[in-house]
């Protein structure tokens, strides 16, 4: 079949969001043409490369309102199998949750990917600053758009070419977490469409339950098509640390030493070095002269080395001792 453009009424009942199924057509006037496109290669693959499932079609939406018909089509037509609707963003899930076999993918980075930064005014109490951000848009968008005032979400992943709405499904996860915990606490708001095509505006006060269920909820119980996200202020200058190991124990001992000191550190993190492209990695985004050169192997056997990665944000506020004291406590060990 062609399916350059395919208009669907109504069709099975059930949404099972993120689930594998087969898809039956059943075309029923009633809520109007939700368009469907031809699925495409990337619609059945992730970052993963593990699963790959071909959908039946693809829907890229304007609009909150464009998921909305799909999902109440899907809801309301009279018992049939389930069929599979994943939300897909920029495609970096590991096992499938992003792919629908023979249902349909929501692609949504054609959703508005608007950044609005919102700064309270001086005078008004203990109001702090936000974005209202599209679920569509990159986290190094919301990034250039809160710079330009001076403010930053307090917590990322370390991959910023991902979206907001795929990483708040997820819980995203990054250095800053043992600090300002996961993306998803940094959450103020959501709009989400739910499982029978409901567009709900949620909150900690308002649908809480729904709010909870839907941030790290793998799709399972909506689809986010915007969110506030907390800001604060963002710092001129970070100072960044490497330190490298060839004690896994000693490796283990200094992170935990590191993040029980989150009122000295704003950034932790640890990997193995298991080549020159392991060492090489995170230099790309802050160059500095590496003086660390490993032996992995030249006598035969393969040797692996531990890296822990810390930063401070310097707001010039003092001399810089106190990354200096933990540059110490983590040398003396």
């Amino acid at each position: 079949m062609d399916l350059r453009a395919l208009y669907m009424y109504a069709a099975v009942p059930v949404l099972l969001l993120c689930s594998a199924a087969t898809f039956i057509q059943s075309p029923t006037d009633v809520f109007g043409p939700a368009a469907l496109l031809e699925p495409t290669p990337s619609s059945a693959r992730d970052f993963g490369a593990v699963v790959s499932g071909a959908p039946f079609a693809i829907m890229r939406p304007g609009s909150a309102a464009d998921v909305a018909l799909l999902l109440r089509a899907l809801s309301s037509a009279p018992p049939r199998p389930r069929a599979a609707v994943a939300a897909r963003g920029a495609g970096h899930s590991l096992q499938g949750q992003a792919q629908a076999r023979g249902g349909i993918v929501v692609e949504t980075r054609s959703l508005p990917r608007n950044v609005a930064v919102v700064v309270p005014d001086v005078s008004d109490g203990g109001a702090r600053a936000y974005a209202d951000v599209g679920a569509g848009a990159l986290w190094v968008e919301v990034l250039e758009e809160c710079l330009k005032a001076g403010l930053a979400p307090p917590s990322w992943t370390d991959y910023l070419y991902l979206t907001v709405g795929g990483t708040l499904s997820n819980a995203g996860i990054s250095g800053q977490a043992f600090k300002h915990g996961p993306q998803i606490s940094s959450v103020l708001q959501l709009e989400v469409v739910t499982g029978n095509g409901e567009v709900v505006t949620c909150s900690p006060a308002e649908s809480p339950d729904l709010f909870f269920a839907v941030l790290g909820g793998l799709g399972q119980f909506g689809i986010i098509t915007r969110a506030r996200i907390l800001l604060q202020d963002a710092p001129p200058k970070v100072r960044w640390v490497r330190a490298f190991y060839d004690s896994f124990e000693t490796f283990t001992k200094d992170q935990e030493l590191l993040i029980s000191m989150p009122e000295q550190l704003d950034y932790v993190e640890g990997f193995m070095v298991l080549n020159e492209h392991s060492i090489a990695s995170s230099s790309i985004a802050f160059p500095a002269h590496i003086n660390f050169s490993p032996d992995l192997g030249s006598e035969g056997r393969k040797k692996v080395y531990y890296c822990i990665e810390f930063a401070v944000h310097d707001f010039q506020q003092d001399d810089g001792s106190s990354v200096d004291h933990v540059v110490e406590l983590v040398s003396g060990r």
